[in-house]
């Protein structure tokens, strides 16, 4: 792993087809110099903010119907309510806004050198009633502060205990959401005279308001649409904020490139999930029409911060986390842009992980692209990226769509203590063994379209049978098969591909499996 002071120099790096990691006109090759330049002397409190239960926030009780609409505008709410709850606290303790270290996936760091604690107790309320009022409690935002002196920003002993009690704090914040055990039932006014004709065909949670749906629905559609429009910036109070329940505090936000990232657009307005899925396999005679969902995170990121250099002092880990956001905010949505990968939504992109939405097809082939880029970011093995990947019917619901993949990538995860894995079609295999089937398999298999797809769900039945050796002796004649099969049913001229299946069904067969459903999906009409 190259040291947190060498980050700039990757991000200037240009790739042999002439693109850099960000543009030119965005390109963060300052992005020492703009890490922040922080004057800790006096500074005694660090205050914190956690966006929690983001998932249950972007897709609970989710319609697929206006689905698209919503979910991008609902992850880019995270951000905009965080940087908004950050510049409120500042307003409300009468302190500059300069001392806002950092705002970014769903997460806020503030350094002063006073706090009126009253002051925050009474923000966390209003932030609480909020989200039980219009949000049902389902997510919320903590705030709490852990005390700090000079050294600790400088000293790596120092600094390292540092970042390792604010995760300790948020963890203890997680168990005392909303305070529940002091708080009274409420019937918010999104459930008064609520039935099935008035119900929000959104959400599913409040009452109509107009069009359909409610309120804070409409809110976000707005928004949605205010994110693929020419605005620079808006307020927040445009911005599906109600800022009444804040004071009235406004702010004006700017609708960055990182915030907007990338949707696929049908015209003028967002293309929807269907579209999304006919635009599958478009280079193929056949081949299903589907969507995939993918999720990817970086893997044993907290281990990583707790042994590495990049937590020996604030400036690199400046530098570090803004290196790894960017990379997932900016450059992957620049990626998106590409031809071959424009029909996808973005989820959400930044942190260290990865929600995107998109045709099937192009999903897997940037999966590939992904890993490997991410691998060439890190220059090193000390950072793996993991991903889960499921494919649907448009029509599926999204908010089961997004619980499902969580448990693909989780599967990722529990692969060993290394992770660097991938779950797709039902297997989960390590990154490395996946690469070089995938390779070997789609080099020989360029010229094997010919063979019907009867034989290659045959060849699926041969990749069970080795996997499952152990399970039924009979199990152990799937190789006799395989070439009984190549004699009677294939042209000789292809028995090269009997060569390669013979190894691969035997060395890597849940890899080969993976290989040859994406090869049937490709060729499969439905």
């Amino acid at each position: 792993m190259c040291q947190p002071l060498e980050w700039f120099k990757i991000l200037e790096r240009e790739e042999e087809n002439g693109m850099s990691y960000f543009s030119n006109e965005e390109r963060f090759v300052n992005l020492i110099s703009e890490s922040k330049k922080v004057d800790f002397k006096d500074k005694k409190f660090l205050i914190s903010g956690n966006f929690h239960g983001i998932q249950k926030f972007i897709f609970e009780n989710l319609s697929t119907k206006n689905a698209s609409k919503v979910i991008r505008a609902k992850s880019a709410f995270v951000e905009i309510f965080t940087l908004y709850m950050a510049r409120y606290i500042c307003n409300r303790l009468v302190i500059s806004e300069n001392d806002i270290l950092s705002t970014n996936a769903g997460k806020f760091e503030i350094l002063t050198d006073d706090i009126d604690i009253s002051i925050l107790k009474d923000i966390q309320k209003k932030v609480d009633d909020y989200f039980i009022e219009t949000f049902f409690g389902l997510s919320g935002l903590s705030i709490f502060y852990v005390e700090c002196r000079e050294k600790d920003f400088t000293s790596k002993d120092a600094y390292k205990k540092l970042r390792n009690d604010i995760s300790q704090k948020e963890e203890e914040e997680k168990f005392c959401k909303f305070s529940l055990i002091s708080k009274k039932p409420i019937l918010t006014k999104y459930e008064s005279n609520l039935t099935n004709q008035t119900l929000c065909k959104v959400c599913n949670f409040r009452k109509i308001v107009s069009s359909e749906r409610c309120q804070v629905c409409d809110g976000f559609i707005k928004l949605g649409e205010a994110l693929v429009s020419t605005k620079k910036e808006l307020l927040s109070s445009k911005l599906g904020i109600d800022t009444a329940l804040f004071d009235g505090f406004d702010t004006t936000i700017e609708l960055s490139d990182k915030l907007k990232s990338y949707v696929q657009k049908d015209g003028k307005e967002i293309a929807t999930f269907e579209n999304l899925a006919q635009s599958s396999c478009k280079n193929e005679e056949d081949g299903v029409k589907a969507l995939a969902i993918l999720k990817a995170d970086v893997d044993n990121m907290g281990r990583y911060l707790k042994e590495s250099s990049v937590t020996n002092s604030f400036e690199s880990f400046d530098i570090f986390s803004k290196s790894i956001d960017n990379f997932f905010s900016l450059y992957i949505p620049q990626v998106l842009m590409k031809d071959k990968y424009k029909n996808t939504y973005t989820v959400f992109a930044g942190g260290d992980d990865l929600f995107l939405v998109g045709a099937w097809d192009e999903l897997i082939a940037l999966s590939r692209e992904i890993e490997k880029e991410f691998n060439d970011f890190i220059l090193g093995d000390e950072l793996t990226i993991s991903f889960g990947i499921a494919i649907a019917k448009p029509s599926t619901p999204i908010s089961y769509l997004a619980e499902h993949t969580e448990q693909l990538l989780k599967k990722s995860k529990e692969i060993d203590i290394n992770k660097d894995a991938i779950t797709l079609f039902g297997e989960t295999v390590k990154w490395e063994s996946y690469k070089k089937s995938f390779n070997s398999l789609n080099e020989e298999f360029k010229d094997f379209s010919v063979v019907n797809t009867a034989t290659l769900y045959t060849l699926l039945t041969f990749c069970n049978m080795s996997i499952n050796l152990k399970d039924d002796i009979k199990n152990t004649m799937w190789k006799s098969k395989l070439n009984y099969l190549f004699s009677r049913n294939i042209d000789k001229k292809y028995h090269y591909v009997l060569e390669v299946l013979n190894v691969s069904i035997e060395e890597s067969p849940r890899e080969t499996k993976m290989f040859l459903n994406e090869f049937i999906y490709k060729r499969r009409i439905g």
